[in-house]
């Protein structure tokens, strides 16, 4: 388990991340949602070390970064997703894999098998300086799935890519939560990110603002359009104006009279109106816009 233990970072004066506690388990696809600037990679880089918090701690089975051997055993439990510019454009793409599973000592996935599964056979051993942006994203990936580590970071993997190699990296990311791994992963498809991720954290103003747990039953939203005549009828009912111009009413917080004395005004004047979970996208327009 990686635990993060009341961790404060501040740059000046801005404090990042305010006294944060979390829990992440194996086998878990966690997904880190904020707008730039929020934290999201501020939080990978404490759990990797390359920043150090003023307060707190962070601890994966026992092992905090407390002397350079615990940090030595750390590092061979965590990989994080290297930036384009940490390629070597006179090496191939084969030369990167077999880099990085030789200092992770990976000996269980073969990079032959790892260029199949992620379908980089046609180009692997050219030189990457011949390659576009999205091939070098997905040998990035391919590096981070190389290392096998138990716990794996990945920052906007998804950058780059057309939606068939979303769709491959995404079903490589579910296998990958199969062998137990643990995923943590910022990214701005939001849709995508719901359709594997077990939890959704909303990052703001250095807290977790909302853990989503994706496969938890969720309460039930109204959804109508926004203009002044439902407004109107709504009266002080509470509700969140979308900026696609519909307002989100969380039916669990009205009584049976208020939602059946709504719903029948609303069908008297054939306003229509929808019931449904809220979707991550809704949920970032409702915490960040």
């Amino acid at each position: 388990m990686l635990k993060l233990n009341d961790v404060v970072l501040s740059f000046g004066k801005k404090r990042v991340l305010d006294h944060l506690n979390l829990e992440f388990k194996q086998g878990e696809i966690i997904g880190l949602v904020a707008p730039n600037g929020t934290g999201k990679s501020t939080l990978m880089n404490v759990i990797l070390h390359n920043l150090t918090p003023q307060e707190g701690e962070v601890e994966y089975d026992g092992l905090k970064y407390q002397n350079q051997k615990m940090t030595m055993q750390l590092h061979q439990r965590i990989c994080a997703f290297p930036e384009q510019s940490d390629l070597f454009g006179f090496m191939t793409g084969r030369d990167h894999l077999c880099l990085y599973a030789d200092l992770w000592r990976n000996q269980q996935k073969k990079v032959d098998d790892i260029i199949k599964l992620l379908q980089m056979g046609n180009y692997v051993d050219q030189k990457v300086q011949t390659y576009s942006l999205g091939m070098k994203q997905r040998l990035c990936f391919a590096m981070v799935v190389a290392a096998d580590t138990p716990v794996m970071l990945l920052d906007e993997v998804m950058n780059g890519l057309d939606p068939q190699n979303v769709e491959l990296i995404s079903k490589v990311l579910e296998q990958l939560r199969q062998e137990n791994k643990l995923i943590i992963i910022a990214s701005h498809l939001l849709n995508n990110l719901q359709s594997y991720a077990d939890r959704i954290l909303f990052l703001g103003h250095g807290h977790v603002i909302e853990d989503y747990r994706v496969k938890e039953k969720r309460d039930l939203y109204l959804k109508i359009r926004a203009d002044q005549e439902v407004k109107d009828i709504l009266g002080k009912i509470a509700y969140q104006e979308l900026p696609d111009k519909m307002l989100l009413i969380d039916s669990n917080k009205l009584t049976k009279e208020e939602l059946g004395e709504m719903l029948s005004t609303l069908t008297k004047k054939q306003i229509p109106y929808s019931f449904a979970s809220v979707s991550v996208e809704d949920l970032f327009d409702k915490f960040y816009n």
